[in-house]
């Protein structure tokens, strides 16, 4: 498998963007949040007023998707979830099972959580967005009192609840307190089961054993507004945090103690680390104090030893109200790092980095839709990544074998190389000097193909020539001596041999001679007498020069004007022994 095709596979599993939403309870904003590297990418932004939750979701969405938002994961940062630190004797290291662990956590939780969603009135809420004062709160509260306590008699107003008399009080109208209502619906939860989340902190220090957990709860309606909120638009809520508390996971290492102080215009939180880890949370619900006194009533409660101050607020608050608490605690705080550019809270990033698992989001929880994570081995996500890593892992290893065997082969290639280009050079040297020597054999044959062809000249000249001369003399000086007035030779040459009528004197053929000249002599006579007289004298004649006469032909003929005679033929063939020649040859 290819390695690029492996990595994409396995990075596929994992959202790569995700839509985090924050609810203040007066207003919405939203930011997408990507990846890049290990640090988040801000792709867009959006920011809604209206007070009903669902239309602001509506309108974050339907921008960001303008923007070029294509992700499904979501989530939502709203006041109805609670965070608290509580103690468990439960070890990190060997953590329960999640059934066992939730019920531990929410049995600590849920009570925290009852008090906190009591903070949500109707006349907190409208002092909240500004449609009552702190006066007439506290007006139609005193005016509940007195129902209560004059409920026996017979009134209009007996049991009014705090809307209605804000309405006859002519305080707000209808429209604005059924607005309000919505909000309450989205921030108190109906009594149901309670779901949390939790991470681990450290161990607690005078209680060896124990450890800090950060809890995070809600109640199940609460979640599950958001959650069918979600599909309703095909995207999956990943999960809801608190609207502040969740700023530390921006600080990726603290070496000394450190209040955090995250403030928003409805809720602002204290979180103390020491080392690097939770130890406390405060939080305290603004009602009519301003972001300054929320902060400072939050700080006075941690009761810590001169710590570091991290300031975390909206962007737009954030100078003055630094200049305020510098002021009011003597020491300029320091400020949460995160891009205060695109107007975004703290608490936006804090939630992203938690989502993508980045350095710092494991001091902080999320309460998920379906219950907290199983381990980490169990999930099934990290299964497949797991085998995918394993699979990633082998094709790695393969490549680096393949890589590694391939390098081998190349030098063992290039060592061969090199041989076989010395072979070459040596067997081009070997076939120049096998064409050297071919050639100069050629010219050795050649020469001696002269050298023969001289020899065999030589010896026609120097030695056959001659004794050819002097055999052809010899038989014309024997044809001379033997010719008289009754002999006339009309020919001789060396045509072949004739096929005569008499058996030759010699057998043909001899096993032990060798037949080299060949002489046809044709003559005629007056008389057969004198025909088979130079016959004879022929044969005596030639003994002497090693010939025979073969192929005796006496035959009646006219001869020469007329005459009559005999025609005389005969062959004179001479003969040498074998031995004789092969001495010679020798």
């Amino acid at each position: 498998m290819n390695l690029k095709i492996l990595t994409d596979k396995l990075s596929s599993l994992r959202a790569n963007s995700v839509m985090v939403c924050e609810w203040t309870g007066v207003s919405m904003q939203a930011a997408a949040f990507a990846k890049t590297a290990k640090k988040l990418q801000v792709l867009a932004t959006a920011s809604s007023d209206s007070i009903d939750p669902a239309v602001a979701f509506s309108q974050l969405l339907s921008s960001l998707q303008t923007q070029g938002w294509k992700g499904k994961d979501v989530v939502v940062l709203t006041p109805s979830v609670m965070s608290a630190m509580v103690e468990l004797p439960v070890s990190p290291k060997k953590p329960k099972p999640v059934t066992q662990m939730h019920e531990l956590v929410r049995w600590e939780v849920e009570p925290l959580l009852m008090q906190h969603q009591l903070q949500w009135t109707l006349g907190q809420l409208m002092e909240s967005h500004g449609m009552l004062s702190a006066e007439q709160v506290l007006e139609i509260n005193q005016a509940q009192k007195l129902q209560k306590q004059d409920s026996n008699k017979v009134d209009r107003k007996a049991n009014k609840r705090f809307g209605e008399l804000a309405l006859e009080l002519g305080y707000v109208t209808r429209e604005q307190a059924q607005s309000l209502f919505v909000v309450q619906d989205w921030l108190r939860g109906e009594d149901d089961d309670v779901i949390c989340g939790w991470s681990a902190q450290g161990e607690v220090d005078d209680a060896p054993g124990v450890w800090n957990w950060m809890a995070t709860g809600t109640h199940q309606s609460i979640m599950s507004k958001w959650h069918e909120l979600c599909q309703d638009y095909n995207l999956q809520l990943t999960g809801l945090m608190p609207l502040t508390g969740n700023s530390v996971a921006l600080i990726e290492h603290a070496d000394k103690h450190l209040v955090v102080l995250e403030t928003t215009e409805f809720i602002t939180t204290s979180t103390h680390l020491k080392r690097d880890v939770i130890i406390s949370v405060q939080h305290f619900v603004n009602r009519s104090a301003s972001m300054l006194d929320a902060c400072l009533e939050v700080f006075h409660a941690e009761n810590a030893q001169h710590p570091g101050v991290v300031l975390a607020a909206p962007p737009e608050s954030l100078p003055n109200l630094r200049r305020s608490l510098s002021s009011a605690l003597a020491n300029e705080p320091d400020l949460v790092m995160f891009d205060e550019r695109e107007g975004l809270s703290p608490g936006l990033f804090a939630a992203g980095r938690l989502f993508f698992g980045l350095k710092g989001a494991n001091k902080i929880s999320i309460v998920r839709p379906d219950g907290p994570l199983p381990p980490t081995w169990d999930r099934p996500e990290t299964q497949v990544s797991v085998l995918l890593g394993a699979l990633l892992f082998l094709v790695i290893v393969s490549e680096i074998t393949m890589s590694i065997q391939h390098a081998a082969i190349s030098r063992d290639k290039a060592e061969i190389d090199a041989r076989a280009e010395v072979l070459d050079t040596a067997v081009a040297r070997i076939n120049k000097q096998r064409d050297e020597i071919e050639q100069r054999k050629a010219e050795l044959e050649q020469q001696k193909d002269n050298q023969r062809r001289m020899e065999a000249r030589l010896k026609f000249f120097g030695t056959e020539l001659p004794d050819r001369a002097i055999l052809v003399q010899a038989i014309l000086g024997i044809l001379q001596n033997n010719i008289n007035d009754q002999i006339v030779v009309n020919r001789i040459d060396e045509m072949g041999r004739r096929v005569g009528i008499q058996p030759p004197t010699t057998p043909l053929n001899l096993p032990n001679v060798i037949e080299t000249d060949n002489f046809n002599i044709d003559a005629w006579a007056l008389t057969e007498s004198a025909a088979q007289e130079f016959v004879q004298n022929i044969k005596l004649a030639v003994t002497a020069w090693s010939m025979e006469v073969r192929d005796i032909q006496v035959i009646e003929k006219t001869g020469p004007f007329n005459l009559a005679g005999y025609s005389v033929s005969l062959s004179l063939i001479r003969v040498i022994p074998k031995t004789e020649i092969e001495a010679a040859q020798s």
